[in-house]
């Protein structure tokens, strides 16, 4: 009888959020080097691993990631805007999808 797969443990769990960090580090410095293709790469492989060990994003990290082409989102590559309603508005440039946020207003 073969032996069955059980649950992951914490340890791996912990890699596996380590590497998501280290991922999306690499990309943020691969973006800040304007290698675009690398930067994306690296957030591809680092969502690659969130659904493999079952993983969630943090909030700052989503906020990072295009949802429609997985482009790392920093100054140069998205277009930020506050409305006067409280909502803010994320434009990805290489793509052109737009999302909106809703900011708690103090």
């Amino acid at each position: 009888m073969p032996k069955r797969a059980g649950r992951r443990t914490q340890g791996q769990e912990k890699i596996a959020r380590d590497r998501i960090d280290k991922l999306l580090n690499l990309a943020m410095q691969s973006s800040i080097d304007e290698d675009y293709k690398q930067s994306k790469r690296f957030v591809e492989l680092a969502i690659l691993i969130s659904k493999r060990y079952n993983q969630r994003l943090t909030k700052a990290q989503r906020l990072q990631i295009c949802r429609k082409c997985n482009s790392f989102l920093d100054s140069k590559t998205s277009k930020n805007r506050l409305s006067p309603k409280g909502w803010k508005t994320i434009t990805c440039l290489s793509c052109g999808s737009v999302c909106r946020y809703n900011v708690q207003k103090d």
